[in-house]
C-alpha cells in the first residue's frame, strides 16, 4: 500500500529495474551483435544503409555502418549506466565528504562556501566540454573513458555538499551525539560512527538525482559530438567523420544528430533512451525523498 501511495517511487523503481535487466541480460535480449554490420543484398548489389525500421528483422533499422540500432540501444544501457553510475557515485562521495566536514567543523564550512561558490559559477556543460573535447582528440579510448568519469564526478557536487552540511548540523544536536561524547568518543569518531550512518537516506536520494544529472550532461555532450569510448573514421557524404565503436547512448546520439537527415530514428532512439532514463532516476529520487 505504501508503494501505491507513492506512484513516483513505483514507476521510477520499475523503470530503473527494467534498465538494469537490459544491462545485465543484454547478450540475451539483443537480436544482433551491436558491433558487427549486417550486410544485405538486393540481387548483386549491397543494400544502402542505414536500413529503415523493420528491415531483415531489425525493429529500429540500422545505422550507417549497418549495425542493428535496437541491439546497440540495449547494449548501450550497459555501458552508459556503468559510466554514468560510477561518475555519480564518485560525485556523491566527494560531496558527502566535504559536506560532513563542513557541517562538523566551522573552518571547513567557510572553506566549502568559497569552493561551492566558485565551482557553481562555472556551468557543468562548459566545465566538462573543454577537457573532454581536448582528450577525445587524442584517440586513446582508455584515457577518454577515464576522463569522462573524472570530469562528470567533479560537476554538480556543491548542491549535494550543502545539503549534507545542513543535515549534519541538524544531527549535531541529537541525543545520541551527547551519549557518544559521554562514553569518551572524540569528534572525528562521532562524525564517522554516528553521524555518517544517519545520512544514508539523504545520500540515496542524492545518488539517484546525481545519476539523472550525469545522464543529462552525457546527452548534452552527445549533441555536441563528444561521447564515451572509441571511434572509427568513416567517409559519409564525401566527409570523414568519427563514428562510435562501442554501443553507448552518447555516441549514438552524436551520430544520430550528424546523420538525422538519412534517418530520423538514428536521432530519436538514443534521445528517447536518455529521456526515459533521466525521468526514471528523477522519479526514483523524488519517491525516496518523499518516503523520508
Amino acid at each position: 500500500m505504501s508503494l501505491l501511495r507513492r506512484p513516483e517511487l513505483l514507476i521510477g523503481g520499475a523503470l530503473v529495474a527494467l534498465m538494469a535487466i537490459c544491462a545485465v541480460a543484454a547478450p540475451l535480449l539483443a537480436p544482433f551483435d551491436p558491433i558487427k554490420p549486417v550486410v544485405l543484398f538486393d540481387g548483386a548489389d549491397i543494400v544502402r544503409a542505414p536500413y529503415p525500421p523493420g528491415t531483415a528483422g531489425m525493429l529500429l533499422g540500422s545505422d550507417s555502418l549497418r549495425r542493428d540500432l535496437l541491439s546497440r540501444l540495449i547494449y548501450g544501457t550497459r555501458y552508459t549506466l556503468l559510466f554514468c553510475g560510477v561518475a555519480a557515485m564518485l560525485r556523491v562521495a566527494l560531496a558527502a565528504g566535504l559536506g560532513m566536514l563542513a557541517g562538523w567543523y566551522a573552518g571547513a564550512s567557510r572553506l566549502l562556501d568559497v569552493l561551492a561558490g566558485a565551482w557553481s559559477a562555472v556551468p557543468s556543460l562548459f566545465f566538462a566540454l573543454i577537457p573532454l573535447a581536448l582528450i577525445s582528440r587524442l584517440g586513446n579510448n582508455q584515457l577518454n573513458a577515464l576522463a569522462f568519469v573524472v570530469v562528470f564526478s567533479l560537476t554538480g557536487w556543491p548542491e549535494t555538499a550543502v545539503r549534507v552540511r545542513v543535515a549534519v548540523r541538524e544531527l549535531r544536536a541529537a541525543p545520541f551525539v551527547e551519549s557518544a561524547y559521554a562514553i569518551g568518543l572524540g569528534r572525528a569518531a562521532v562524525l564517522w560512527r554516528h553521524i555518517r550512518p544517519n545520512l544514508r537516506d539523504l545520500l540515496l536520494v542524492e545518488a539517484a538525482y546525481a545519476v539523472a544529472a550525469v545522464l543529462l550532461l552525457c546527452a548534452e555532450l552527445g549533441f555536441l559530438g563528444i561521447f564515451i569510448g572509441g571511434a572509427e573514421r568513416e567517409a559519409v557524404g564525401g566527409q570523414i567523420s568519427n563514428d562510435p565503436i562501442f554501443a553507448e547512448w552518447g555516441g549514438m546520439l552524436a551520430k544520430g544528430v550528424r546523420e538525422r537527415g538519412a534517418s530520423a530514428v538514428l536521432f530519436i532512439a538514443p534521445m528517447a533512451a536518455f529521456s526515459l532514463s533521466i525521468l526514471a532516476f528523477n522519479l526514483l529520487a523524488e519517491g525516496l525523498r518523499r518516503r523520508q
